[in-house]
C-alpha cells in the first residue's frame, strides 16, 4: 500500500482527520479508490499520539497484511485484527474460557450474545470495553455485528464510570462481495446513532480510463460514485480473447517483465480456477526471473509480500477488497455465471475487481466456444469504455 504523506491529503480528507470528533462515534463513505483505508490509518495514528488505545479491525487477514508496512511507516503501536479475531478475542476479556455463542464455526450468534449481555451473565462485564475501534470495509460485517457494538457500549455493567466507547466505521455499500453478509450505510447508521457522518469523493487509485470502465458496474448504491481523474487519463482496458491458458498467462508475465518496477494482481472466481492459473503461470514467470505468490482463505498470510519487485500476486475476488496494483489480470472470466438472478452482486463483484488497477487493467477468457455470458454485462466496443480484441 501507497501511504501518502499527511500534507498530500485532499481538503476533504484533511477535513475528517480535522473536524471528525475523537471523543463519538464517526462513519466515513467513499467510492473505491478515495482513500478510506489511508483515513483509519491516520485516524489511529492520531490516537495514538495522544496515548489513547485503539484496535483496528479489517474484514481480511489479507487486508491486515497489505497494510502493516503503512502502520510501520506511521510509527506507531496499533492492534490490527480481523473482525472475527477481534470479536472472538474480545469476548473472551469479559467472559474467560466462555465462547461466544455460534451458529456455527467462526460465524458469531450476535443475537445470542447480545441476550447473554442484556440479562448480565458475562463474568468480567469491565472486559468488554474498548476506548476506541476502528473499523475498515465495514459494510463487509453484519448488521447484527453493529447492534452487538451498540448493546455493549450501552451496557452500564460494562462501561461503568468510563468515557463511552468510540466506533469509526469506513465503509462503501456498493463494494460488498457477499449478499447475506454485510452492512448498508443505512444499517451502520441505525446502530451507531447519533455518529458525525462524513465522504470522500476524489479517485487517487485508478486512471480515468479505469474508474470509467468501473462506474459502468455501478448499481445505484447510495456512496455514490468517485470523481472521474480526468487528469490521469490512461490507457483503455481491454478485453481479450486467447487460445489457451498458456497463451493467457504469458500476456500477463510479458507486461510484468517489461514493467518490473510494477506490481501485478490476479483477480479469479475461485480457489479451483486459481490453482490452474498459478500452475500455468509459475514456469513462465520463473523462466522470466519472477515470482509468483498466491493466497486463499485459511492459508498463511505473513508470506505474501506486496513489495518486492516483479511479483505476481494471485487472489479470488473475495480477497481482493481493499487491495491495490499497477496492474490488475482478470483472467479466465467464462467462470463468472451470469444467470440474470444474481446479477446485481455480480456487477459489484466486477466494479470491485476493476477498481483493483491503478493504471493497467486486462480482462480476458479462453476455452470458449462463444462469448460468455458474462460478457452481457460489459459495455459495448462503440462505448470507448473497454477495447474488445476477440
Amino acid at each position: 500500500m501507497r501511504l501518502p504523506k499527511r500534507a498530500e491529503l485532499s481538503e476533504e480528507q484533511e477535513e475528517f482527520l480535522m473536524e471528525a470528533p475523537l471523543d463519538s462515534s464517526v462513519i466515513c463513505v467513499g467510492p473505491p479508490g478515495t482513500g478510506k483505508t489511508v483515513l483509519a490509518l491516520y485516524r489511529a495514528a492520531v490516537l495514538a499520539r495522544k496515548n489513547m488505545k485503539s484496535d483496528l479491525v479489517m474484514h481480511s487477514r489479507l487486508l491486515n497484511r497489505y497494510v502493516k508496512r503503512s502502520l510501520e511507516e506511521l510509527e506507531i503501536d496499533v492492534d490490527t485484527k480481523t473482525w472475527h479475531s477481534w470479536v472472538y478475542s474480545h469476548w473472551r476479556k469479559g467472559n474467560g474460557s466462555f465462547r461466544i455463542p455460534q451458529h456455527s464455526n467462526y460465524n458469531p450468534n450476535f443475537d445470542k450474545a447480545i441476550e447473554l449481555i442484556s440479562q448480565e451473565k458475562p463474568l468480567r462485564p469491565q472486559g468488554l470495553y474498548w476506548e476506541h475501534l476502528i473499523i475498515d470495509e465495514g459494510q463487509d460485517f453484519p448488521r447484527s455485528f453493529y447492534l452487538f457494538l451498540m448493546v455493549m457500549s450501552h451496557s452500564k455493567s460494562i462501561v461503568q464510570d468510563r468515557p463511552k466507547p468510540v466506533v469509526a466505521v469506513f465503509a462503501d455499500e456498493n463494494q460488498r462481495m457477499e449478499e447475506e453478509k454485510n452492512s448498508t450505510i443505512s444499517d451502520i447508521k441505525t446502530y451507531l446513532p447519533g455518529a458525525g457522518f462524513y465522504t470522500v469523493t476524489e479517485n487517487y487509485r485508478n486512471t480515468a480510463s479505469i474508474a470509467l470502465l468501473a462506474s459502468h458496474f455501478y448499481v445505484g448504491m447510495s456512496t455514490g460514485l468517485p470523481d472521474i481523474p480526468e487528469h490521469r487519463p490512461g490507457k483503455v482496458p481491454v478485453i481479450r480473447k486467447f487460445d489457451s491458458l498458456e497463451k493467457e498467462m504469458e500476456s500477463i508475465v510479458r507486461w510484468l517483465n517489461n514493467n518490473e518496477d510494477l506490481s501485478a494482481g490476479i483477480i479469479v472466481e475461485n480457489t479451483r480456477v486459481q490453482s490452474r492459473v498459478a500452475s500455468a503461470i509459475k514456469p513462465l514467470a520463473q523462466a522470466k526471473g519472477l515470482k509468483v505468490q498466491k493466497y486463499k482463505s485459511g492459508g498463511n498470510v505473513d508470506t505474501i509480500d506486496f513489495y518486492s519487485r516483479g511479483t505476481i500476486t494471485i487472489v479470488c475476488h473475495h480477497s481482493c477488497k481493499g487491495l491495490e496494483f499497477d496492474g490488475v489480470f482478470i483472467p479466465q472470466v467464462q467462470h463468472y455465471q451470469h444467470d440474470g438472478v444474481n446479477e446485481e452482486f455480480l456487477k459489484m463483484k466486477m466494479y470491485v475487481m476493476i477498481s483493483r488497477a491503478r493504471t493497467h487493467l486486462q480482462l480476458s477468457f479462453t476455452d470458449c466456444s462463444e462469448p460468455p455470458s458474462i460478457l452481457k454485462l460489459f459495455p459495448a466496443s462503440n462505448e470507448e469504455a473497454l477495447k474488445w480484441d476477440i
